[in-house]
């Protein structure tokens, strides 16, 4: 409920809770994975009706939680896999992200996690060959 988009008037609100959810999180000495793998579940079921900075916000922070055992990593890299793989649009904000910020993602995301949702993108353009008499240049199909 936190992660939702919710509507103009609650968002402060969902906000200020989040942020004392995630302070608890990180501080606790009990931390609970499945809390926070729900909070990856929302921020991503919601990140069309959400900014991008503040979508990737969440889902880093979520990770760097979560990646603090092995169990919460391993748990992240599939989460996060089957996010890409099931929400439309996520997989687009995944690898933007680890397009822009290679270093800041590799210590929450996992090679083999990175190679799958990479390939979830859109397929890349096949270069073809100019029409005769034209100067041989690689142009997208």
């Amino acid at each position: 409920v936190l992660a939702t988009p919710g509507s103009p008037a609650s968002q402060p609100l969902r906000d200020e809770l989040l942020e004392v959810l995630l302070d608890f999180e990180q501080g606790g000495a009990r931390r609970d994975p499945v809390v926070l793998d729900a909070l990856l579940r929302a921020a991503a079921a919601g990140s069309a009706g959400r900014g991008r900075a503040r979508t990737r916000a969440l889902v880093h922070r979520t990770g760097m939680l979560l990646v603090r055992t092995p169990e919460g990593a391993a748990r992240f890299d599939r989460r996060l896999v089957e996010l890409a793989r099931d929400v439309p649009g996520f997989a687009g904000l995944v690898i933007g992200w680890l397009a822009d910020a290679p270093q800041e993602w590799a210590a929450v995301v996992g090679p083999g996690a990175r190679r799958t949702v990479e390939s979830l993108g859109p397929p890349m353009p096949m270069p073809m060959q100019a029409a005769e008499r034209e100067h041989g240049s690689l142009r997208p199909a």
